[in-house]
This record gives structure tokens, C-alpha cells and sequence, in this order.
């Protein structure tokens, strides 16, 4: 297993219901995690911020959607 103790760019906010809410610098992304089982409330304010949400599909990939303000903050 790899320890990513010395990433400072990367945390986990939270997570509920299937789904992973993370920073990847100053981007919070939301993707699926088959391994959050719990239903725990969304309280934090990053449920509702979100720079990019990956929605799987149900035949097995999926796609990323991005909202304008990480569209706009490119590089």
C-alpha cells in the first residue's frame, strides 16, 4: 500500500452515500467510492461548491462534469 503522508495538495473533506468529496489543490472534486457505505448528512459547505463531479455509469466508466468556475481557472 502507498502512504501519501506528504501530500499537501490532496485531502479527503468528506464522504457519504457512494461518493468522495476531495481537494486536489484548490479544486474540490466529488467522484464515486464503492467503498463509503454510510449515509452520514452532507453538512459540509463543499457539498455545494464543487469545481467538478465525476458521475459513473451504470455499463461501467463514466464522465466528468466541471462547472464554469474550474473551466475558467485553467492553468
Amino acid at each position: 500500500m502507498w502512504l501519501a503522508d506528504r501530500w499537501k495538495d490532496y485531502e479527503v473533506i468528506d464522504c457519504s452515500c457512494g461518493e468522495k468529496l476531495e481537494r486536489w489543490s484548490k479544486y474540490i472534486l466529488l467522484r464515486t467510492d464503492p467503498q463509503v457505505i454510510w449515509d452520514t448528512p452532507k453538512t459540509n459547505k463543499n457539498w455545494k461548491k464543487l469545481n467538478g463531479h465525476y458521475h459513473r455509469s451504470k455499463k461501467g466508466g463514466g464522465e466528468w462534469e466541471f462547472s464554469l468556475i474550474c473551466r475558467r481557472s485553467g492553468p
